[in-house]
């Protein structure tokens, strides 16, 4: 028995290896992008002494690996209800064990899971690098802009105000709060969705490339060169009559009544902000990471099934709307990400083809210098 099991464990080990060596060609692309991002982040920390945030190496691959043991144990009970509905088996949690190691080592699964998670802590490190130090190196100076931008884009009125009569009840305000809550592990749960995959293809490929771009392009790049803080920190930071005045009255009544997560939240980045701690912090409005992602998200469901598109597209659209009507984003911001969205998505597909057919002519290519090589 011992014997046996030994050699399962060998064959697991051998099995993973060699998913690894295969798979790391396809993951080029991905690794290319983190280390350049990684190398900008280095060179942006050094020319303004910004410490290094070495504990994104914990925090990101980790959370990513949490979410891939998090879907073994959610698939582990269906299979249980599963093995239950058809009969009850003998051994229940020896056959969701053998499926649980099974499933972990199915297909190009080890290897994606490794080349994911390593090109990860570059990536984590290069947008925590900038992130909270958009202000110091950038101070907000386009709010009012983007205020007068939206205002024109909804003919002279303000755009929360547009959606105030529709959105304008606590309990409507609570349930965008709680959706717009729900985006950062719907994001998670995406990204593990493609990630963890069993099997490799160009759409995850591109999906990853277009992750990456979002984060350090958008969220970090663009986020400083247009440095704003949000309509709910405008009267903070902007001279004048603030706009944004009587939602952020309204969202403070609906909160004291209702669950308004969104309320807390931005007081506890305010407070970060001023006083240089907290818990939570790195404030940033144009582009809006939130709309980014949904987006990206939404392309991904529509190049996956028409089911999935709609579902993201909804909750893309959700997004967008609790990203104004929370005060979070003008809705410039939201327009914005969307179009970066489908830019880095379109970017990364052609990244995507072009390594295909580069790897594709390498292929072909082989017999013909192997054969040189005999002559």
């Amino acid at each position: 028995m011992g014997y046996a099991s030994d050699g399962n464990f060998r064959h697991a080990l051998d099995a993973c290896a060699s998913s690894i060596r295969r798979t790391f060609v396809e993951h080029v692309p991905f690794y290319l992008t983190a280390a350049l991002f990684g190398l900008a982040a280095l060179f942006i920390s050094s020319i303004y002494h910004i410490p290094l945030p070495f504990d994104a190496i914990d925090s990101f691959p980790a959370l990513a690996l949490e979410f891939l043991v998090l879907g073994l144990l959610l698939g582990a009970l269906v299979k249980l209800a599963i093995l239950y509905r058809e009969g009850k088996p003998r051994d229940p949690l020896t056959l969701v064990g053998k499926w649980m190691a099974e499933s972990i080592t199915a297909g190009e699964r080890p290897g994606n899971i490794v080349h994911t998670l390593i090109p990860l802590v570059p990536l984590a490190i290069s947008f925590f690098v900038l992130k909270d130090e958009i202000p110091a190196l950038h101070p907000f100076s386009w709010d009012r802009t983007f205020m007068d931008w939206g205002k024109w884009l909804s003919l002279g009125d303000m755009p929360w105000r547009v959606l105030q009569p529709v959105v304008g009840y606590p309990i409507v305000t609570t349930a965008l709060s709680v959706i717009y809550e729900t985006w950062f592990p719907v994001m998670f749960a995406c990204f593990a969705w493609q990630a963890f995959a069993s099997r490799s293809s160009a759409l995850r490929t591109q999906y990853l490339l277009a992750f990456s771009f979002c984060w350090f392009l958008a969220g970090n790049v663009l986020a400083t060169v247009f440095s704003s803080a949000g309509p709910c920190f405008y009267g903070y930071l902007v001279a004048g009559p603030n706009p944004y005045a009587a939602q952020m009255a309204y969202l403070r009544h609906a909160s004291e009544h209702w669950p308004v997560w969104s309320v807390g939240i931005q007081d506890a980045l305010w407070t970060a902000y001023k006083t240089g701690h907290g818990q939570i912090s790195g404030i940033s409005a144009m582009p809006s990471m939130h709309v980014t992602i949904a987006a990206l998200m939404a392309l991904l469901g529509w190049s996956v099934s028409r089911r999935a598109g709609i579902f993201f597209t909804v909750f893309a659209v959700l997004i967008f709307v609790g990203s104004i009507a929370l005060a979070w984003h003008y809705a410039v911001d939201g327009l914005a990400g969307t179009a970066l969205a489908i830019a880095f998505w379109m970017l990364a597909g052609k990244i995507t083809a072009a390594w295909a057919a580069y790897r594709a002519g390498l292929v072909r290519t082989a017999p013909l210098v192997g054969a040189a090589v005999l002559e």
